[in-house]
């Protein structure tokens, strides 16, 4: 890619209120969804510009949702870092970067039978089942880890990322797999489900569109929805994120539109997409997978995502 698609240098941050704009302060912008006022994260930050250096070309790139243990909600951050292939097996993370701090020496052990890696900062990476082979990237994971003191966890999805040439500059790629959900009413039970995504990306046009449908409840009550949407997301590099400009919506199994977040005097959630696509089967190639994670967080309901598909 080259520079004039830095486009975390260019685009500003505002707040729409009633169909004004209002300058804020920090990567989040307020939007509409379904009539209602939310906040979306801002994924092009000036610390992860659009194109990708010789450097980043050889290493693994994907998302992280942070926070801290025993919390609600938190927070997607861009993740890189170096992968090792281990006898027959593909490549596997080795180093973690994470906000800038490097969690080191991820190495295979066994918990019970299942694999698992551990690494420096008290690291332990399970493979979340169904969503990815176990043995090779791209791979989903259950991340725990400590940093100044506090434990973290969260899903985490990487992969290898393709060159900057092996990203197309026009036309458009679908995207199909499977994903995990967990909603989490204010005041009521849980909800773990699985279903499948499909993630549309126009190269050309720097936009993608992201729908899950097909639930399957693995533990709790029905999920109050049975498809959900996510249009005007960005593409940056190998990322798909947040633009400041997407819109979410809910309906039920005949289309209807399901009040999830219902109209506040405040934003009714913020809006968080974190995703990247990765290096195909075949090299050089176009990117043959994406995965990622996003979360919707507001005062009537949270609702968090991880999802992967496979080259």
């Amino acid at each position: 890619m080259t520079g004039s698609r830095a486009l975390s240098r260019s685009i500003a941050t505002s707040v729409l209120v009633l169909g004004g704009l209002i300058p804020v302060a920090c990567g989040e912008v307020a939007d509409d969804i379904r009539a209602t006022e939310a906040a979306e994260k801002l994924g092009f930050g000036v610390e992860v510009p659009c194109d990708i250096n010789l450097y980043q070309q050889r290493r693994m790139t994907g998302a992280f949702l942070q926070r801290p243990v025993g919390t609600a909600g938190g927070v997607p951050l861009y993740v890189s870092g170096k992968a090792v292939a281990r006898g027959d097996a593909g490549p596997l993370p080795r180093n973690l970067v994470i906000e800038g701090k490097t969690i080191r020496g991820l190495t295979p052990a066994e918990e019970g039978g299942a694999a698992r890696l551990e690494g420096t900062r008290r690291a332990v990476a399970r493979p979340i089942p169904g969503l990815g082979s176990g043995d090779r990237l791209p791979q989903a994971y259950w991340l725990g880890y400590r940093l100044e003191g506090v434990d973290y966890d969260g899903p985490l999805v990487v992969g290898m990322s393709p060159t900057a040439t092996e990203i197309p500059m026009a036309g458009e790629a679908v995207m199909t797999g499977p994903l995990h959900v967990t909603f989490a009413p204010t005041g009521g039970a849980v909800t773990t489900a699985r279903g499948r995504f499909s993630l549309v990306i126009g190269h050309g046009t720097g936009r993608a569109a992201f729908t899950a449908s097909d639930f399957v409840v693995d533990s709790g009550p029905p999920l109050p929805f049975a498809r959900m949407s996510w249009t005007r997301l960005g593409v940056c590099a190998p990322r798909v994120v947040s633009s400041g400009q997407g819109r979410v919506g809910f309906t039920d199994a005949a289309g209807m539109r399901v009040p999830i977040l219902p109209t506040a005097a405040e934003p009714a959630a913020r809006l968080s997409f974190e995703s990247s696509q990765f290096a195909g089967a075949a090299r050089p190639g176009p990117p043959g997978a994406v995965g990622g994670i996003f979360a919707v967080q507001g005062n009537a309901a949270n609702l968090e995502g991880v999802f992967v598909s496979q080259p």
